[in-house]
């Protein structure tokens, strides 16, 4: 009895520490031709492109397939380029608190984003 009165009390003292993430939310847009533009797709577009934030690092990851290509812009809140990658994978270290866009331009699509750093 003892014992199990010591481990729940070990248990209940011993407070592990998890890195928060937070996913980001991505709006996708098609690229319009000039020469179609009579025609109408309102299909959504699906593509392998996840965009986390780590909130104990600070850093933006973006996550996509290594075939894709494609560049990602990061804004500040008043519109001004803060960093800039030409390939999809990559990190981005933000200190200052405020908040981000991701812009994503792909061959005939963009991605956007928001990114709330505290």
């Amino acid at each position: 009895m003892k014992k199990a009165i010591i481990l729940a009390l070990l248990l209940t003292l011993t407070h592990t520490t998890f890195a928060e993430q937070q996913g980001v939310f991505l709006r996708f847009y098609r690229k319009n031709k000039a020469e179609n533009t009579r025609d109408v797709n309102r299909s959504r577009m699906l593509l392998p492109i996840e965009v986390v934030y780590d909130s104990d690092t600070h850093k933006i990851s973006v996550i996509g397939n290594d075939t894709m290509e494609a560049e990602v812009f990061l804004y500040s809140a008043d519109g001004a380029l803060e960093n800039y990658s030409s390939t999809l994978n990559t990190d981005f270290t933000v200190l200052a608190p405020g908040t981000y866009t991701i812009l994503i331009q792909g061959d005939g699509w963009n991605a956007e984003g928001e990114v709330e750093v505290q």
